[in-house]
């Protein structure tokens, strides 16, 4: 099936859908081209003294430049390991608030420690990594510079974007996209470094294309990196990879199967992100990409709620070391997983009969027999569990970033973890997927209702609202 006869079918079958989600409908209804954005560097914020600085010529456009948004854990890793390549790529760090770009002012430089990393212990391997232009992008632009500076300075507003990493939150990253759009080149690419599924997937993945680049040959090269690498903060710029491992690439856009962009060169993001050693990413093909991120996103699902609800490292999930604990945790992590296999195999077959994720995967009618009965073990519960409880031991000894987000008061993923299954079976009997069915997700929503209330539970309270479900959240 070719390129455009897949993304047609898929385009077919979403507009067909009953369910249309908030954040898709208000971007249908929005025709407007995207704000205008400036960028602002550490030379546009005025230092302790409050004397106007010199100001850096600002970097001109470059089709090799990679801008990285969000320099949180996965964005320092990003950045490190694209910076330690033998012919480093121009990268442009991109923060959310001016004190960042202070901090960077009175100490430039990215530091990711190594794998053992102690505080307050020398490391030969602890290697700030200053080579990078930072900026912070805002719809304000920033002072004017004084006289002698403008004609160095150059226009406020952001360059054209040929390469971008967002390494934001989950919930924030269609929202980057979205915000920057004006500025996407036409051949763009545009890699998401985030836990969660990517909601440029199938269904709604051909109505976004539609609505906001239709007037293109082409949407921008949307991927979509898997990252195993597990990675914690110790302050502002500084991260420690405590946990190496890998990151799977590869494209959520139909019109591409290979890491070959649509010219048939292989896209120069993707190449600078296979060639980062640290990183140790590979390409995946699309249905494979799909099937891991629905993995990825049922151990999310489990392992970060469970632990920022009772507050806990993720290994105490999986120590029965209690009466309690056997009684209460085992049961919920089953009724979290019996929902989202029922849920996940339902949005599998869906996909193999009127997607077109499968459709060079699986050519022929035997060929879809066996990839339908492959996927259906493969996200079945006792698959899942196993998944998830092998996950749980090699990170045992780690905190979620929900645990750390609801630790510090930040908003949580769970509306794209736990949320997400809630809308997927709400979709899925919408379209009658589920031959009249009604898809049980009350654990998760009640996962995602606990979250959001923030307030801390010991076993024995999850397990009251668990199992009694005429509880009501008013903690």
């Amino acid at each position: 099936m070719s390129a455009s006869s897949k993304m047609q079918k898929e385009k077919e079958s979403t507009t067909s859908a009953a369910a249309v989600p908030a954040w898709l409908s208000q971007i249908l209804q929005d025709k407007a081209p995207g704000p205008k954005i400036y960028r602002w560097t550490p030379d546009d914020v005025a230092g302790s003294s409050g004397a106007a600085p010199q100001r850096k010529k600002r970097a001109p456009a470059d089709t090799n430049r990679i801008f990285i948004v969000g320099m949180g854990n996965l964005g320092r890793l990003f950045a490190a390991s694209l910076a330690r390549l033998p012919d480093q790529p121009p990268i442009t760090l991109v923060v959310h608030r001016p004190g960042l770009l202070e901090q960077w002012r009175a100490q430039p430089g990215v530091v990711l420690h190594p794998q053992g990393y102690v505080e307050g212990a020398a490391s030969s391997k602890d290697v700030r990594i200053a080579d990078f232009d930072i900026e912070m992008w805002s719809e304000t632009p920033p002072p004017p510079p004084p006289l002698q500076d403008a004609a160095a300075a150059g226009d406020a507003e952001i360059p054209p974007i040929a390469n971008l990493i967002i390494a934001t939150k989950a919930q924030d990253a269609l929202r980057t996209a979205e915000w920057v759009r004006r500025y996407l080149a036409p051949d763009a690419a545009v890699a998401f470094a985030q836990n969660g599924m990517n909601k440029l997937w199938p269904p709604y993945g051909a109505l976004y294309n539609e609505a906001r680049y239709a007037d293109r040959k082409r949407p921008p090269l949307w991927l979509a990196c898997i990252v195993t690498h597990g990675v914690y903060s110790v302050g502002p710029f500084a991260s420690v990879h405590a946990a190496p491992a890998d990151v799977v690439l590869g494209s959520v856009d139909g019109s591409i199967s290979s890491s070959s962009g649509p010219g048939g060169n292989e896209a120069y993001l993707v190449q600078q992100i296979l060639a980062a050693s640290q990183l140790k990413a590979r390409w995946a093909p699309r249905h494979e990409l799909w099937v891991l991120q629905l993995e990825k996103l049922v151990v999310n699902a489990v392992i970060n709620p469970l632990t920022a609800i009772l507050r806990c490292k993720n290994g105490a999930l999986f120590v029965a070391d209690d009466a309690l604990n056997s009684a209460v945790l085992p049961r919920v992590i089953d009724q979290l997983l019996q929902e989202a296999s029922a849920v996940l195999r339902a949005l599998a077959q869906h996909e193999i009969q009127t997607g077109s994720i499968f459709a060079d995967a699986a050519s022929t009618v035997e060929a879809e027999a066996d990839a339908s009965a492959a996927l259906a073990e493969r996200l079945s519960f006792a698959s899942l569990r196993a998944m998830v409880y092998r996950v749980g031991e090699l990170v045992k000894d780690n905190s979620s970033s929900m645990f750390q987000d609801a630790q510090a008061g930040k908003k949580t993923e769970v509306g794209e973890f736990n949320g997400w299954i809630v809308d997927m079976a709400r979709y899925l009997e919408s379209v009658g997927a589920t031959d009249g069915k009604t898809l049980d997700v009350a654990a998760h929503q009640i996962m995602v209702d606990l979250v959001e209330k923030a307030v801390p539970l010991t076993q024995e309270e999850l397990g009251t609202h668990f199992f009694s479900r005429s509880v009501r959240l008013d903690l």
